[in-house]
């Protein structure tokens, strides 16, 4: 079958949570036999230089697009109808080369939300919305730790963003969510089939394998750019590592919006470390949506996690089993604290972590899904 893949941003090399998951599905869908042409956008916060395939039968066309927000955009936005967070998305050349490859396409995988802008030109050929997130739950999630002067504009713009996500839904032929979490939604707004379909994992391959929880360090690693890790990290900073009387942990990020940490935190520039001397992984999420790819990540790789509730999504984990919940700032640093003094212990919650993922993330895993998805589809 010859797939039309249509990427917000360029896929390869899986360098954040959306690009893995991306390159994930890719990799499926390459290994099925299926011919797969992808457009993505190569904008200038994810650019990358020489974008290039690294699977048989994947075609990449990286087309360099200007996304970025500016204040005269937002603001004459006020006077459409339209969700800001979306229309930054469109392009007419993009928009022109989608309808050509369309033509030639038996199927469009539409790979976020904010691609299904281009859904005017694609035509009668059938198409799937790959959902990576509830996108409006994101910014609703956050708004009370929103500055006053911002709130009521990001509370404009998610209300827009609901709407534009609920009318996709009823203009796609499929959905596939990440997490279980966003299957219940969609199906709640639509009655076009909706299936979980998870990021998964190369389990025995580069920053994918084992590697246990030896070490009684810490870390964590996500864009600092990007609002709801702002939000949790801040929520980390303020309120946990004040009650951390054992571990430390080191933050990873090429952005630090913060004043120099403290023990027993330190910031590091992420700079390609493979993370193999930490056996602890603290993921403190407090908005968002979806499944967060880099705790999927920690747990192939046998890390011992403490997050919370609402960064658990997606992963079908037990608490205690698994890794560790907690919600409120002493429990947090409690469980920390209790992983970096009990080694027996964060080991095995570690190795479980990696069985868990293997069982229900691994490519074989998904790859079923995704096969029997799509064989709705074969021509």
């Amino acid at each position: 079958m010859n797939i039309l893949h249509l990427c917000n941003k360029v896929p390869f090399p899986g360098r954040d949570g959306s690009s893995i998951a991306m390159e994930s599905l890719i990799r499926l869908e390459s290994a099925q036999g299926h011919r797969v042409h992808v457009l993505a956008l190569n904008t200038e916060k994810h650019w990358v230089d020489a974008p290039a395939s690294p699977f048989p039968n994947v075609v990449l066309e990286a087309v360099a697009v200007k996304t970025a927000p500016r204040g005269s955009t937002a603001l004459g936005n006020l006077f459409t109808r339209t969700s800001y967070y979306a229309s930054r998305f469109w392009d007419a050349r993009v928009a022109a080369r989608i309808g050509v490859l369309a033509g030639e396409a038996d199927l469009v995988v539409i790979d976020s939300l904010f691609m299904a802008v281009y859904l005017p030109v694609l035509g009668r050929i059938p198409r799937i919305l790959r959902a990576h997130n509830v996108e409006h739950a994101i910014w609703q999630r956050g708004l009370s730790e929103e500055p006053l002067w911002r709130r009521s504009y990001v509370a404009l713009q998610a209300g827009r963003l609901a709407r534009w996500e609920r009318h996709v839904a009823q203009h796609v032929d499929r959905i596939w969510t990440i997490s279980e979490e966003d299957r219940a939604w969609f199906a709640r707004k639509t009655r076009v089939p909706t299936t979980c379909v998870p990021c998964s994992a190369d389990c025995d391959a580069g920053p994918w394998t084992y590697r246990g929880a030896d070490s009684p360090l810490a870390y964590h690693v996500g864009a600092l750019d990007w609002s709801p890790n702002i939000r949790g990290m801040k929520w980390f900073l303020d309120d946990v590592a004040p009650l951390i009387r054992h571990a430390r942990v080191d933050v990873f990020s090429r952005q630090w919006p913060f004043s120099p940490p403290s023990e027993p935190v330190r910031y590091l520039a992420e700079a390609g470390t493979s993370f193999d001397g930490y056996g602890i992984f603290a993921a403190p999420i407090r908005s968002g949506s979806g499944m967060r790819i880099k705790l999927l990540e920690a747990m192939v790789r046998g890390k011992a996690i403490v997050t919370t509730t609402l960064g658990a999504e997606g992963l079908r984990a037990i608490d205690g089993t698994h890794l560790l919940l907690a919600d409120g700032a002493a429990e947090f640093a409690a469980a920390l604290d209790r992983l970096t003094q009990d080694a027996d212990y964060r080991i095995a919650l570690g190795r479980a972590a990696a069985d868990h993922a293997r069982t229900h993330f691994s490519d074989a895993a998904v790859g079923g899904i995704v096969a029997a998805e799509l064989a709705n589809f074969a021509p």
